[in-house]
């Protein structure tokens, strides 16, 4: 492999070389005017598509049934999750959660509805905080 050949057509077809290949032309064209008007996502979603697409026709896999166009939408939005900060949205809703129901034991132990030793046991917790 020759340093000017390492984005290869079987590198662009897998799941990193989308990643840089979609990612790659977000960051070059999302600042040209008409672009600019595009959420992000969106224009990701559609860039995903199409490079998903161009790579199944490219590698010599024609699709004509409903799981491949299925397939394909679902890749593609694996790659728009990754690259739009999903994963990041997701963890802080999970994290928010997590401070809600912190936030309900600590106020059902300072008002003594249920005693720290209860909510031990019913919980198997030994992480509650104390106040």
């Amino acid at each position: 492999m020759e340093i000017t050949d390492f984005l290869t057509a079987d590198f662009l077809a897998s799941f990193t070389g989308t990643l840089i290949a979609v990612e790659l032309i977000v960051f070059i064209t999302k600042d040209f005017p008409l672009i600019k008007k595009i959420p992000t996502k969106i224009y990701t979603l559609i860039l995903a598509i199409a490079h998903l697409s161009i790579e199944r026709v490219a590698t010599g896999c024609v699709w004509n049934n409903v799981e491949c166009y299925y397939r394909l939408f679902i890749n593609a939005l694996v790659v728009v999750l990754i690259l739009c900060g999903g994963y990041d949205t997701v963890m802080l809703k999970f994290k928010g959660l997590k401070n809600i129901n912190e936030k309900k034991e600590s106020k059902f132990i300072s008002e003594g509805i249920i005693s720290k030793s209860i909510y031990k046991e019913e919980n198997n917790s030994e992480d509650i905080k104390d106040k």
